[in-house]
């Protein structure tokens, strides 16, 4: 490996780390990492073939919704702003194709660096918990632990360490270190404990949700009654969590507090009612603009209209959900992009895929049903890193296998 490949791999595990702590260098990581792969295309001879380009190109189509919908945004400010966030689709995916041999290689230790980083980054939760009292009245308000980011970001991160240690420990199991097994093992355990002392409730749906379809994808294919009884357990865990974590079990009363608040129209600021105020202004703009959407520029403006309209409320918040937020700034036009985009990779990859790259595409699904997860940088940066990382595994295994099969093709 020269200079430049351990540099460019270097900065990937910058990329982890960063995700977690640093938003000035994940742009800086993410910018030089580009410029590594963009420089060692131009300087290489022959330069590198674009035959499977396709499932990473397909990822620009949410920069390209994004830039087409200034076309009916009268508030260009905020539309330049939101295109400036969308920038990394238009490069990263390039990035990652030039350097998808590479990556490939190093893709098992960066997915198992930021599965050890959530471990310890989980720490600070634990320090935190031995202060119960404090912890209790703070759920009872409607908030939460001190997290490394943001609270929801953070859950999401920790929803997805575990399913991706579990799919690491079930899938390799008898390829691994024998040290590694009971970090990978006992770790997921840890973390899924850390993940109901935290409570979230958008990480705890991003994990029920996904990990129930990814037993389902092992029931299916190996046929044993073993994975079966893990997803009724996977059902009975948030039930025995409910009577054995005081954070979780005060928590779904808030939940319930604040359902009930918001059906007698007193949520007020309450956490879940706004997200629900937020999804009955964003079906409501869809209603009103369903084709092309408000453009993505005056979606801000036309949201605080709303909530002064429908509730009296003086507020301009996002729906909480990204099907919903495309659909009210792009409409069907901008959504359709949006589905091509994310669908086209597992459909190319649909007879080569292994279970890592299905969790990894499936997380980050279900993610944009419960927060519009790609209109933070921290978010974006962690999606690309992970999905672009799994293509580029898929993408080798695949071009493997084709020279095993077609040993003309070396």
């Amino acid at each position: 490996m020269n200079t430049l490949d351990k540099a460019a791999i270097g900065l990937l595990f910058l990329m982890v780390f960063s995700i977690f702590y640093s938003l000035f260098l994940l742009s800086v990581s993410s910018i030089a990492f580009s410029a590594i792969a963009l420089y060692k295309y131009f300087s290489d001879k022959p330069k590198t073939a674009w035959k499977g380009f396709a499932p990473f190109g397909a990822l620009i189509l949410i920069f390209i919704l994004t830039f087409i919908s200034g076309i009916n945004s009268e508030d260009l400010t905020h539309w330049l702003r939101h295109l400036r966030l969308k920038v990394p689709f238009l490069f990263i995916p390039i990035a990652f194709y030039l350097q998808r041999e590479l990556v490939s290689k190093e893709f098992y230790k960066i997915s198992l660096s930021f599965f050890l980083l959530a471990i310890a980054s989980s720490f600070q939760i634990v320090y935190q918990v031995f202060d119960v009292d404090s912890i209790l009245l703070l759920i009872k308000k409607g908030q939460t632990f001190s997290t490394p980011v943001d609270h929801i970001k953070y859950s999401i991160y920790i929803a997805f360490a575990i399913i991706i240690g579990l799919v690491h420990f079930v899938e390799k199991r008898n390829e691994l270190p024998n040290w590694l097994k009971p970090i990978l093992s006992i770790g997921s355990i840890y973390l899924f404990v850390i993940l109901h002392l935290l409570a979230v409730r958008s990480g705890l749906a991003v994990f029920y949700i996904s990990m129930f379809f990814i037993l389902l994808r092992y029931a299916v294919q190996y046929k044993q009654r073993v994975l079966y009884a893990a997803l009724a357990i996977l059902m009975l865990a948030p039930f025995i969590a409910y009577k054995t974590i005081p954070t979780f079990n005060k928590k779904i009363e808030y939940m319930i507090y604040d359902l009930r608040m918001f059906q007698k129209g007193e949520g007020g600021n309450l956490s879940d009612s706004g997200r629900m105020y937020s999804y009955k202004v964003g079906w409501d703009i869809v209603k009103s603009y369903p084709i092309l959407g408000t453009g993505i520029g005056d979606l801000k403006a036309v949201c605080k209209e709303k909530y002064k309209s429908l509730f009296g409320k003086d507020l301009e918040k996002y729906p909480h959900n990204q099907y919903l937020f495309i659909l009210a700034g792009s409409g069907i036009v901008g959504l359709l992009l949006f589905l091509i985009g994310m669908c086209y990779p597992i459909f190319y990859f649909r007879k080569k895929q292994d279970s890592e790259f299905f969790a990894i595409w499936l997380i980050f699904i279900v993610s944009f049903l419960v927060e519009n997860t790609l209109e933070r940088s921290y978010s974006i940066s962690f999606f690309l890193l992970f999905l672009l990382g799994g293509m580029c595994k898929m993408d080798q295994n695949h071009s493997n296998e084709e020279i095993v099969s077609n040993p003309q093709s070396r």
